[in-house]
């Protein structure tokens, strides 16, 4: 059904408007089509043949995280466009909104009241948040002035779980007990908790943050699979609000799952796991290995990985806080019987670290990336002593220009 949608109305009202669904008017074949051509044109001096592309099995409700944001703001009567000049003889007029930033925007956000891509409780719930902050009278946050209370929102489900969890971004006190009951009359299950931010800075980042019901996390599923769809194992992740999590869960569970079949392809008996961040594809793989080193910069990553670790019974992963380039000074890579995973952040990777890599003489090297043109960069480094063997893609974002590569090198 999605996919026959053509016209701007009939997709959703917020289209052009609201940055988040860029490909929107495009059937997702269209989508996918433009995504490997231009995957294949960024790629072209590394690798030659078709790149095929893990699709997205319903590329609506996908997401299994959101953030909104509160806005008051000025009413732009004319078209979304940042070249209309505003008639300054005409006073202005304010409105509180509630949604995702207007594209290209960081002061103004939609009041979004239809979108594809959270949940089914996504709109009812605004609804609800909307009418609560009226009834309570509570002020949206001015971006320009810094004035107002309510900030931001988070919400975040398990697809395989169907777990939840609201958070709410204020700068000074709410009505907390009517926020709860305004979060249970649409979404009763749901965890929720109140977050502090005073900084000025456009974050989703508290100063501090405390449960007003259930729990401070909910609990999420990676189910591994065989190549010929047999579930092989299962990974239980356990995600604080601020935790890093791939955004389709999905989609993502098969990526983990083509990662695995090829570590049990390779069969090796050390891991190095780089930019790994809470660890998914040690966890996922660590029956498959001796010992598997995740390396991460971010010391809450590791936090959760070592927390995920203990979950799910796992004692061969080791955790280390650092950056790639410093550990691969500090501890030499061991070539013998060894992997390396790599899943750099959308810079790519530092380029000595890029360059111990292309030196380790490890034999086999897995890089997933999510910026094809950072992607290239790396490969002109690693590909001075390893060869591209195959290149595939993962839809992990319909409707955007966003893709997911896996990239699979071997030592000339």
């Amino acid at each position: 059904m999605f996919a026959c949608l053509k016209s701007m109305p009939e997709i959703c009202k917020h289209f052009k408007q609201c940055g988040g669904c860029a490909m929107l008017d495009l059937a997702y074949e269209d989508q996918v089509a433009q995504k490997a051509a231009r995957l294949q044109e960024i790629l072209k001096d590394f690798w030659s043949a078709d790149i095929p592309v893990t699709r997205t099995d319903r590329p609506v409700y996908f997401r299994n995280k959101v953030e909104l944001g509160f806005c008051r703001q000025p009413v732009w009567k004319e078209p979304f466009d940042k070249k209309v000049k505003r008639d300054k003889s005409v006073p202005l007029e304010f409105e509180q909104t509630l949604g995702f930033k207007l594209k290209g925007r960081w002061d103004r956000a939609v009041d979004i009241e239809e979108c594809v891509l959270f949940d089914e409780h996504l709109i009812p719930l605004l609804q609800a948040v909307r009418a609560w902050a009226k009834a309570e009278n509570l002020e949206y946050y001015d971006h320009r002035k810094h004035t107002g209370v309510l900030r931001h929102m988070m919400l975040r489900a398990g697809k395989n779980t169907a777990e939840a969890i609201v958070v709410l971004f204020v700068t000074d006190d709410v009505p907390e007990k009517t926020f709860v009951q305004a979060v249970e009359s649409v979404w009763p299950e749901a965890n929720v908790m109140l977050a502090v931010n005073t900084g000025l800075a456009d974050t989703a980042a508290p100063e501090s943050l405390r449960v007003l019901k259930g729990k401070d996390f909910i609990c999420e599923k990676i189910l591994l699979s065989s190549p010929s769809g047999e579930k092989e194992r299962e990974v239980v992740f356990k995600l604080s609000p601020q935790s890093f999590f791939q955004t389709n869960t999905l989609t993502a569970q098969k990526m983990y799952s083509r990662v695995r079949a090829l570590v049990k392809k390779i069969s090796p008996k050390i891991i190095y796991d780089l930019y790994g961040g809470a660890g998914s594809f040690s966890l996922s793989c660590a029956d498959l290995c001796e010992k598997s080193l995740c390396v991460e910069s971010v010391a809450p990553a590791i936090y959760n990985g070592i927390e995920n670790a203990k979950l799910n019974g796992v004692s061969n992963v080791q955790f280390f806080c650092a950056k790639v380039e410093d550990f691969v000074k500090q501890q030499p890579i061991e070539k013998k019987d060894a992997l390396i995973i790599l899943d750099p952040p959308r810079a790519g990777m530092h380029p000595k670290a890029a360059k111990a890599v292309a030196d380790s003489g490890v034999r086999n090297v897995l890089y997933i990336s999510c910026n094809p043109v950072t992607l290239a960069a790396d490969l002109k480094i690693l590909t001075q002593n390893y060869a591209v063997q195959d290149v595939e893609a993962f839809d992990f974002f319909p409707h955007t220009d966003h893709i997911e590569t896996l990239v699979q090198l071997m030592h000339k």
